[in-house]
């Protein structure tokens, strides 16, 4: 039985992580169709910021692409790593 329990707790801790981890890029996702963008690096990004709390909340500020250039060199620099092609 402490088995079981313990399996469901693990298995809902990592189902509940998963779906906070999902936070930043369903954002960009939805802010990249709003605004006609491509949603192929929004899973970078999502990852990203998930490991940069401010870059995240930046992010999940945006309101208008151009905001992005107010953003910090460090955070700017951590989503240019999501589009190689233009690196």
């Amino acid at each position: 039985m402490k088995k079981l329990l313990l399996f469901a707790f693990i298995a809902g801790a990592a189902c509940g992580g998963v779906a906070i981890a999902n936070e930043s890029e369903d954002f960009c996702v939805a802010f990249a169709e709003e605004h006609d963008l491509g949603t192929e690096p929004c899973s970078c990004i999502g990852e990203v910021s998930e490991a940069n709390p401010d870059l995240k909340e930046a992010l999940l500020a945006l309101t208008d692409p151009s905001e992005v250039e107010s953003w910090d060199e460090a955070s700017k620099e951590a989503v240019a790593a999501c589009f190689p092609e233009r690196g």
